[in-house]
């Protein structure tokens, strides 16, 4: 079963339109994914700098309320340390918790360990001292030097913390943009492949459209040929015979056209070939079937055509190809045709009974002088045809 070409290029453009979609689909998900990944690292680093950031700030808010407790000792102040190292001892929480969801950064602090504990262990003392001091004042300088030494621990821990974030930060910005790279590189290649693969989809189908031209068409006129005339034929008898319409067919022969081949040569006969191919092109209708089935032969199929309405187009065409100039050949040249028609009114007969009854008016004409146009009917339908006859005469 033959495929038409319309269907092909159809199908060509809906193979590229998908791959162009998957190349472009699956740029815009890795383009999404990068991004939404370096907003999240992005976003957590953040988190801890401004965790370590509040943290480096209690430092001089305990020691304000230090030396308010020193100047006098009081519960007021004592609550104001102790809601003081409160917070110190929360962020150092929080410090530590989000070291921990960055597994790199957390095995490169991994020195500050001993200063975490350390200091964690200073805020508890100096709670217990600060609460001692309320009642004995001779623990106060004892109470400032551990202070001294807190605010000393406090500043080296979170300065190590900050110089490792912004270098694990930077680090991390580095190796995003690298990905950047690599994934835009990827991108491009596989915008690449899917222009390649599209290609050679277009390529291949455009081979594929060319061989089934070449299988369809006579390379010569660029009519269709035998083979496709007579699939064509058995989908429009078909049609006919469900509708209960005419299908008309037409068999044309170049009138001593062996004489010109014999005379000005095979390039001169192929190009009266081509003169009458296109007289047929131009006079038949878009939905007519013209072929060339043999050296010097054509075929019309007229589908929804009656028997008079195909004699007329037969002597159209046989009128207008007695008319083409054909100068370059010699002044006395004149190339005409004999042509056949015959009509099955309702489709039900098969295209090679066609074709013998069309053979048959052929014959009559070249019997008759050549150059005119006869008609034999199916047998059964000369009775039909002069009914239509009479009843038209009638009608006048």
């Amino acid at each position: 079963m033959n495929i038409p070409l319309e269907a092909l290029s159809a199908k060509s453009w809906r193979i590229a339109i998908l791959t162009a979609i998957v190349a472009i689909g699956i740029a815009l998900l890795v383009s999404y994914y990068v991004h939404s990944a370096r907003q999240h690292l992005g976003a957590d680093y953040t988190a801890l700098v401004g965790n370590i950031v509040r943290a480096q700030q209690t430092t001089p808010q305990l020691d304000h309320a230090l030396e308010s407790f020193i100047d006098e000792p009081i519960g007021l102040h004592l609550r104001q340390i102790r809601h003081t190292l409160w917070l110190s001892s929360n962020y150092l929480d929080q410090v530590s918790h989000g070291l921990s969801q960055h597994s790199q950064l957390y095995r490169d602090t991994a020195y500050l360990g001993d200063d975490f504990t350390r200091l964690r262990g200073q805020i508890i003392t100096l709670e217990e001292q600060a609460e001692a001091a309320l009642v004995d004042r001779s623990l106060l300088p004892e109470l400032q030097r551990l202070s001294m030494d807190i605010e000393a621990t406090m500043a080296w821990t979170y300065s190590e913390l900050n110089a490792a974030v912004h270098s694990a930060a930077g680090r991390q910005r580095f190796i995003m943009q690298r990905l950047s790279w690599a994934v835009t590189a990827l991108v491009v290649a596989v915008m690449l492949v899917a222009l390649a693969l599209l290609a050679a989809v277009l390529r291949l189908q455009r081979q594929r459209n060319t061989l089934k031209m070449l299988m369809l068409t006579d390379e010569l006129t660029g009519l269709y040929n035998r083979r496709h005339l007579v699939d064509a034929a058995s989908r429009e008898l078909n049609d006919a015979q469900r509708h209960q319409q005419p299908l008309s067919l037409l068999l044309l022969d170049l009138d001593y056209f062996k004489h010109v081949n014999d005379t000005y040569g095979h390039p001169a006969g192929d190009d009266v070939l081509r003169k009458v191919s296109q007289q047929l092109r131009n006079i038949s209708r878009a939905t007519d079937i013209v072929a060339r089935i043999g050296g010097e032969e054509f075929c019309v199929l007229m589908p929804n055509t009656t028997v008079d309405d195909a004699e007329s187009v037969a002597e159209r065409i046989r009128h207008a190809i007695a008319l083409e100039p054909l100068t370059h050949l010699g002044a006395n040249l004149q190339q005409t045709v004999s042509i056949g028609v015959t009509t099955s009114l309702d489709g039900s007969h098969s295209f090679e009974k066609l074709y013998s009854l069309a053979d048959q008016a052929l014959y009559q004409a070249k019997e008759l002088g050549r150059n005119r146009v006869e008609c034999v009917l199916p047998p059964h339908s000369s009775s039909e045809r002069q009914a239509i006859l009479t009843n038209s005469q009638l009608d006048i």
